[in-house]
């Protein structure tokens, strides 16, 4: 079995203290009882959509066709690098922005979407939950997510559920939660090891219960094909 993990430097590993410790990691050790999985992880600290978009146009479709499971995290640095327009209150921007994102997005599902597919794909968490402006970038962007996971009949996964209220236990060097916390280098925005594992059972709650889901669906089609 084939799990494809897509996205940016959470899905790359950034800040987890080991291999071990990432979410991709945590995924692949739950699944793996009982049947072998293997993980193909495409992902890059820094990428955009546009450039996650970009770079899928090298794969393979074969790759594709053979992933069981795939999970999509990407966004955070569209909203990063719009963060000078959002400390001066532009909302305009990130408008802007989340329509780039629904089209970048849309390419990447499109290219590597298949039937019989489980695709998890995650909204956004906010490293800077103190501030009004980047909340409600992120409420946008993740109105673009959740519309995607409904025109493309994915699963929808609230990480940004999952974080609140615990920020400081799940971003590596969280301060204040305010947007003058940002850096060039060194953002408080990755995830712990706390953070991974989080996200890693968030996750496996949802590909599980979609599963499921679908075994009780195909039962219920099998009995009335009987009938």
């Amino acid at each position: 079995m084939l799990y494809a993990a897509l996205g940016d430097s959470i899905t790359y590993g950034y800040s987890a203290t080991e291999e071990r410790h990432t979410f991709v990691s945590c995924i692949q050790r739950a699944l793996s009882h009982g049947q072998r999985w293997n993980v193909y992880r495409h992902a890059k600290p820094g990428w955009t959509s546009k450039q996650l978009m970009k770079s899928l146009r090298r794969v393979p479709d074969c790759l594709w066709d053979e992933a069981r499971l795939v999970t999509l995290l990407i966004g955070g640095n569209d909203l990063l690098r719009a963060a000078p327009w959002l400390i001066d209150g532009n909302l305009s921007y990130a408008l802007k922005l989340a329509e780039r994102y629904r089209v970048h997005l849309d390419e990447i599902i499109e290219r590597v979407h298949r039937p019989g597919q489980t695709f998890l794909i995650a909204n956004l968490y906010n490293p800077f939950p103190e501030s009004a402006i980047v909340g409600e970038s992120i409420r946008v962007m993740n109105d673009v997510i959740e519309r995607a996971a409904r025109r493309h009949d994915l699963v929808l996964v609230d990480l940004s559920a999952t974080f609140r209220g615990r920020e400081p236990q799940y971003i590596e060097g969280f301060r204040r939660g305010q947007l003058r916390d940002f850096r060039l280098f060194g953002n408080p925005i990755h995830p712990t090891d706390a953070g991974h594992a989080a996200i890693a059972e968030t996750l496996l709650r949802a590909y599980r219960r979609h599963v499921a889901r679908s075994r009780v669906s195909k039962q219920k089609a099998r009995l009335g094909g009987v009938r």
